[in-house]
């Protein structure tokens, strides 16, 4: 009987029930949106985020008192303590080994810039070493591409870029470019500055000296103009062997920068790992946190030390979080307009059925009996409607994420649970008010009037 009754009270009043629906399924779809792309906003804003650069920076433990003017080490490339090259490949070995994007080594080397045809006429400059394309061998014969081109996709280079088995080939800054007049595909002469060479037996003498023990220029062919728009245009970058080669300082670097996807910081977050306890640090070393994923390659590599750019850490962290807060408004948003949407529906339905709910009052039925009739419509419209808003929203995440992450998002299954609690929960609260109003009205008044 009750059956009979709610199929036909939904089949009689067809726009009504069609508008409570459309209100619950946009409602859940909205909600079902924001929540499938802030299951993968995380990863994806940290992913465009990592464009703009390293979040972990690895140094020798050992190293000497620095001197850095603008960003760049001017210490002569014999000074220091250096990282082994041999021992990049464990930075992929790490237990977040997937959460590295990419990274790239650093040799810095302090030189002096030909400038030919004008006679001793020179100029001061950091040659640095790094890999631009380079594929590392890890085990069983895979391979990860690692190199600047990878790390700081946002640069720009006006010509190509270096090949790695390619000595000869440099870029130079943009603005070292411009004060300098270099052109592209010109040739570059660079020889060691005297503090370079300070340290005897450190050099090649043939690579770099004549018989006199003069120093000799390197010659250098300019493949590509940078314009990173940090100390990078001041700079010419040339292939890491070559540097290496240069310094006589085969299979050694300077500096590592990584770039990681980590997880917005919290107080735990930040605290020493050697004053938890096991199972705090367990805990701590399961997160991707930045610290956490800087101890970790530390612990891999002997003598380096791992610090996380904090700035660019906590800046990729804020913008995490109020985007997070963003969409957590616009679901509130949602939510309450349909629940708003199906309140006014439903207390137009209750009006108009008022005469119908007072006789059935008058025949001897409960508020619970009458009430039942109304919460099983709101029922059927919260299952309908958190049903198609599911899949709904699913398909607006999908070409929301395409335009705005050029890659379409993952249908989540486990949101859908969540969709039909929540369109059963607007439905029936929505309804509950209305309802209540009704069933305080007297069946004698309603039927006289």
């Amino acid at each position: 009987m009750l059956t009979r009754i709610v199929a036909h009270s939904i089949s009689r009043r067809r726009r009504r029930k069609l508008l409570s629906f459309a209100a619950v399924a946009l409602g859940i779809a909205v909600a079902t949106t924001v929540a499938t792309i802030a299951l993968d906003v995380g990863d994806r804003v940290n992913r465009e985020l990592r464009s703009f650069g390293a979040n972990i920076s690895v140094t020798p433990i050992a190293d000497t008192l620095p001197v850095v003017v603008g960003g760049v080490d001017y210490r002569p490339a014999g000074a220091g303590a250096f990282l082994q090259q041999s021992d990049l490949s464990r930075i992929k070995k790490i237990f977040w080994h997937n959460n590295i994007v990419g990274f790239a080594p650093f040799l810095y080397l302090p030189g002096q810039l030909d400038l030919s045809p004008v006679p001793r006429a020179t100029v001061p400059i950091v040659l640095v070493g790094s890999w631009f394309d380079h594929a590392l061998t890890l085990d069983k014969a895979e391979t990860f591409e690692i190199g600047l081109k990878k790390l700081h996709p946002e640069w720009k280079v006006d010509g190509s870029w270096p090949a790695d088995n390619n000595p000869s080939e440099c870029l130079v800054g943009r603005r070292l470019a411009e004060r300098l007049r270099l052109r592209l595909h010109g040739p570059m002469q660079i020889s060691m500055t005297r503090s370079s060479v300070s340290a005897p037996g450190v050099y090649p003498q043939a690579a770099t000296r004549d018989l006199a023990g003069n120093m000799l220029p390197v010659a250098f062919t300019v493949s590509g103009i940078l314009d990173s728009g940090g100390p990078e245009d001041d700079q010419v970058l040339a292939p890491l062997e070559s540097v290496q080669k240069l310094a006589g300082l085969e299979g050694k670097v300077r500096r590592v920068e990584v770039s990681a996807l980590t997880k917005p910081e919290d107080a735990f977050a930040r605290r020493d790992p050697k004053a938890m306890t096991p199972a705090e640090f367990e805990r701590w070393s399961c997160s991707p946190y930045v610290r956490s994923i800087a101890y970790q390659i530390q612990e891999a590599i002997p003598g380096a030390e791992a610090k996380p750019v904090l700035q660019v850490a906590n800046t990729e962290g804020r913008i995490i979080d109020r985007v997070g807060f963003l969409m957590w408004i616009l679901v509130a948003a949602g939510l309450t307009t349909a629940a708003l949407a199906v309140t006014s529906m439903m207390l137009a339905t209750v009006l108009e059925r008022r005469v119908e709910i007072a006789l059935f009052k008058s025949l001897g039925a409960t508020d619970t009996r009458v009430a039942s009739v109304f919460m099983l419509e709101a029922f059927i419209i919260g299952l309908l409607g958190g049903t198609t808003g599911y899949f709904l929203g699913s398909l607006m995440a999908r070409r929301l994420s395409v335009s705005v992450f050029g890659a379409p998002a993952s249908f989540h299954w486990v949101i859908f649970p969540t969709a039909l609690l929540l369109a059963l929960t607007v439905a029936l609260v929505g309804s509950a008010l209305p309802l209540a109003r009704a069933l305080k009205l007297s069946p004698a008044a309603v039927l006289r009037d």
